[in-house]
């Protein structure tokens, strides 16, 4: 009985501590998240699991983007349009769009994520395997899928495709590696750093934490936060 009580007691006491911690969140006016995982990883060709997606959707931008519904709206793509036989989707982007080094956004570097993505094969890669998927940068702002046949839900599996800044990543290729001339295809940077356009990028990182900090507000709608710190472990 008294082993019943306590573990009624305590069950109580989680209850009632959950409860007063969730009210604290919503009626704050600013938000503070934080998940625990090890290792989290911020780069876009091996993160996947909750820690690492919550840490790449902050850090990189995506061609499209979710609205509440989860429907995909224009983002660093303006628009877009598929071939009427469905293997060939043409993106338009916007200009002007900024790495965190300064460096502007391009076509090319949207081919150079999908093809590193696809090659080291981690991660996100599995919405794309099997797909005989290409990709050709068809002038600055133009990118150009093709499949070998139509992949109909491409566009919402464009939302864990994030864009890296290939430049970058280039300067910071390890090698020899498993990818040939392109090393380690930076790899070991990009576990302690970011090549992103995101509104947060990493400030710090050591053997145990990522700290990543706000350059602007959060232009992910769904989130309807003002999010000024974003704390991942």
């Amino acid at each position: 009985m008294k082993k019943f009580t306590k573990l009624s007691m305590m069950a109580i006491f989680f209850v009632v501590a959950l409860s007063m911690s969730s009210v604290s969140v919503f009626a704050a006016k600013k938000v503070l998240r934080s998940t625990w995982a090890w290792p989290t990883y911020i780069d876009p060709a091996v993160g996947s699991d909750n820690s690492s997606a919550s840490a790449l959707v902050n850090l990189y931008d995506t061609l499209v983007f979710p609205d509440k519904a989860g429907n995909p709206i224009p983002h660093v793509a303006k628009s877009w349009k598929s071939s009427t036989d469905g293997k060939t989707w043409t993106f338009n982007l916007r200009k002007g769009i900024k790495f965190h080094d300064g460096t502007e956004l391009t076509a090319k570097d949207v081919k150079f994520s999908m093809d590193r993505m696809v090659a080291i094969g981690q991660g996100y890669a599995f919405l794309f395997a099997g797909k005989g998927i290409s990709t050709t940068a068809s002038g600055k702002y133009t990118v150009i899928f093709k499949f070998k046949k139509a992949f109909g839900p491409f566009l919402t599996t464009l939302y864990r495709f994030s864009i890296l800044n290939e430049n970058l990543v280039m300067r910071h290729l390890k090698k020899p590696g498993a990818h040939g001339k392109l090393g380690d295809y930076g790899k070991k940077f990009l576990l302690t750093n970011d090549a992103g356009s995101g509104p947060y990028k990493a400030m710090t990182a050591n053997d145990s934490w990522h700290y990543f900090c706000c350059l602007q507000k959060t232009l992910r709608k769904f989130l309807e936060s003002d999010l000024n710190l974003l704390l991942v472990s």
